[in-house]
């Protein structure tokens, strides 16, 4: 795995992690490692007992945690007004794999440069129209 799509999946960890801590509490985190750690044994999937334990990733566990982590979130908590909502966390995540897996050919051709714009375009724009009007 590259540097940069390794960073950038461990920063947005990091960063849901604090977001959760602000906004549910610490629970919310415990609550994603014990489900990471319940998720039962399949061929060429491997998740650690602390999984979120970020600080001695490799890129093996990141792939196998970018695997599982939207059925992870899904559904982790109640959205009041004041957060951002599970929901649109999933979202994130998802709009988030589309790219990593569109962006790991060697080549590009400009099919796989449409399915990006495809892939980007329109979360950017109905982002920003979603920012105007809320």
């Amino acid at each position: 795995m590259h540097i940069l799509d390794l960073g950038l999946f461990k920063y947005m960890l990091d960063y849901t992690k604090e977001l959760l801590n602000e906004q549910c509490g610490s629970w919310a985190v415990q609550t994603i490692e014990q489900r990471l750690t319940e998720i039962p044994r399949f061929h060429g999937l491997k998740i650690m007992k602390n999984a979120f334990e970020l600080t001695r990733m490799i890129a093996n566990d990141l792939r196998n945690i970018m695997k599982v982590i939207i059925f992870v979130l899904d559904d982790l908590y109640e959205t009041s007004e004041q957060s951002i909502s599970n929901k649109r966390l999933c979202k994130v995540f998802y709009k988030f794999l589309q790219m990593y897996l569109v962006t790991r050919e060697e080549s590009f051709t400009h099919q796989s440069c449409n399915e990006l714009e495809v892939c980007c375009i329109p979360y950017r724009i109905t982002s920003k129209i979603s920012y105007l009007s809320g």
